[in-house]
């Protein structure tokens, strides 16, 4: 990474200001110090720059090896201390005076602006004991397209991964996550793919996803493959699976948060046009085409729209690019009260618990808007809990299982299972450590069949608390439950199946049944389409009482399974009874 700092100062300072945007750019800064420069590299940039290209940072052949493995992508939904803005400003006052309650603000600002930073922000009514500014010299406000990516290493530490920004024309921003990792004490990672932050989406859960862009220019630039690709994005990043979705336009960024956004793990916010715009067959495509993907939970995407009306010219508004900050999603206005509504509307009914607020500003266009031009900084001793909800009806009583990652090392001060059945009161009960940062808990059975509401909470000693859903306690799961069946009070079943723990599981789960009597019996895995991946028994007589079974994710030639809902069939005693598991990569 050394080498992506050789580049003499004295040309990185004069490029942020050798030239301007160009003409027909209508944006300048809140405080009209500047004209800003456009998502797209002008051709001033480019002039400024020939004959001069090779004291650009190199590329190809200095890249620094991968993490330590595993490494774990961080979500933008995760615990953030922070947020990274550039000034001059393409941002609204209110906004920045917002984000300053919960978290710091790191300004990204050359030495010429700064005192116009530290004077215009205070008198905006910005906390300047939350603001802290990365002094360096700087090309534009899209920070989230040069800004620094995060991963926790194998070792458990926050790691900044440096991609090579796709505009080449614009070296200071390029180097900004190398500068903002050595202020901040982190280790940094860099590595010569082009890629863009706008056009990228990860779940924290080893699966993200952009539009091809990523493979044009990494063929284009970088001269890899779609499975060279596939490998860095493992290999820097953890990720298992990286969909890469058609463009929707023929022009323009192709930036996939221009039209879409994660809101969880399974849950697609995805843009709505009119039915005479050029783009509406391909989003309505899109949408098919996303409720037809596996998500990292195992289930398919839960796919939600927003309606993007025209603010001039034909154009969409882009209310998919948004910010989610913590507990709260920051959202671009247009300045129509009625799509306004509606759009902060949709976010309520697609991301329920989460505070969601409008900010308007002049400078918002279809192809970028808030989040643009903000990037999250995240907490290097994040309490992380990850569960996936359980959804479907189930017999009591139902074991819930969760991680519960403590990256502050401090020690846990709680961990707990949080449920009630339909209009009763909330219980809370202690949840078990299984080790390796798995934890269960029990819902018991009901007496009669209901709805159970849940979710799960934990506290380190350092008093940071997270749960899933991340909203609580303004939020939880719920499925149907089911009483605990049985032939004759007080005695099993001719046969009975118990839920399979741990679920979801990782890389095995035991399936347990109880036999009133010695039987034969089958104990099918199948897919989510029905198609048979492995039969644990087949005919074998089991004894009376409990039996236990294991599976290990692989089909029955060897070979591991991916991420999904697999449903496991028993069939004894002339009785049939079904489970889903849920195998979590």
């Amino acid at each position: 990474m050394l080498n992506r700092l050789l580049l003499p100062l004295c040309l990185l300072a004069l490029t942020a200001t050798a030239f301007a945007a160009p003409p027909e750019s209508l944006e300048r800064d809140v405080d009209d110090l500047e004209d800003l420069l456009p998502h797209a590299e002008t051709a001033a940039e480019r002039e400024f720059w020939r004959g001069r290209e090779h004291l650009m940072p190199s590329r190809g052949a200095k890249a620094d090896a991968p993490p330590t493995g595993p490494v774990r992508n961080v979500a933008e939904w995760e615990p953030a201390t922070g947020v990274m803005i550039r000034y001059p400003l393409g941002l609204p006052y209110g906004l920045l005076t917002d984000l300053d309650d919960d978290v710091t603000l790191h300004v990204v600002v050359s030495s010429g602006s700064q005192s116009a930073a530290q004077s215009n922000l205070a008198a905006n009514g910005v906390d300047m004991g939350r603001v802290e500014f990365l002094v360096r010299a700087n090309d534009s406000i899209w920070t989230r397209d040069y800004g620094p990516w995060f991963v926790f290493d194998g070792a458990g530490d926050l790691t900044i991964i440096d991609h090579t920004y796709n505009r080449p024309y614009r070296p200071n921003d390029n180097l900004i996550p190398v500068y903002f990792a050595q202020q901040q004490g982190l280790p940094v990672i860099s590595h010569d793919m082009y890629h863009t932050g706008g056009n990228y989406m990860t779940d924290g859960s080893h699966l993200s996803m952009s539009t091809e862009l990523v493979l044009d220019e990494a063929w284009s630039y970088n001269s890899m493959s779609e499975s060279e690709v596939m490998q860095l994005m493992a290999d820097y990043y953890g990720i298992a699976t990286y969909h890469t979705l058609p463009y929707i336009e023929s022009s323009g960024i192709h930036h996939v948060d221009t039209w879409a956004k994660f809101l969880d793990e399974e849950t697609v916010l995805l843009k709505e046009v009119w039915s005479s715009h050029h783009t509406y067959d391909d989003l309505e495509q899109r949408a098919v085409l996303l409720a037809s993907l596996t998500a990292s939970t195992g289930r398919n995407y839960e796919v939600h729209r927003v309606y993007c009306y025209d603010i001039g010219g034909g154009d969409p508004a882009s209310y998919t690019n948004s910010l989610i900050l913590n507990d709260k999603i920051y959202m671009p206005t247009f300045g129509n009260a009625t799509h306004d509504q509606a759009a902060l509307d949709a976010y309520a009914a697609a991301a329920p618990g989460y505070e969601v607020e409008g900010y308007y500003y002049y400078g918002f266009i279809t192809d970028d808007a808030l989040h643009c031009r903000t990037k999250g900084v995240y907490d290097r001793g994040m309490l992380r809990v990850g569960h996936v909800p359980i959804r479907e009806e189930m017999e009591g009583p139902v074991a819930v299982t969760a991680t519960v990652d403590d990256r502050s090392e401090a020690g846990l001060d709680y961990v707990s299972l949080v449920y009630r059945f339909a209009g009763d009161d909330w219980v809370t009960v202690d949840m078990a450590d299984l080790g390796g940062d798995l934890y269960e808990g029990v819902i018991p059975a009901p007496a009669a069949d209901t709805t159970v509401e849940y979710y799960v909470v934990a506290a380190d000693l350092e008093g940071r608390v997270e749960g899933m859903p991340r909203t609580v306690p303004g939020h939880w799961y719920e499925f149907p439950i089911l009483r605990q069946t049985t032939d004759v009070p007080g005695q099993p079943a001719a046969a009975r199946l118990l839920p399979n723990r741990p679920n979801p599981f990782n890389p095995s789960t035991t399936f347990a049944f109880e036999l009133r009597d010695s039987a034969p019996v089958r104990l099918i895995v199948s897919d989510v389409r029905g198609r048979e991946v492995r039969r644990l028994l087949d005919g074998e007589t089991c004894p009376a009482g409990f039996t236990r079974v294991s599976w290990d994710g692989r089909d029955a030639r060897g070979r591991a399974m991916p991420s999904g809902v697999y449903t496991f069939t028993l069939e004894a005693a002339g009785l049939r009874y079904a489970r889903p598991a849920t195998l979590v990569r």
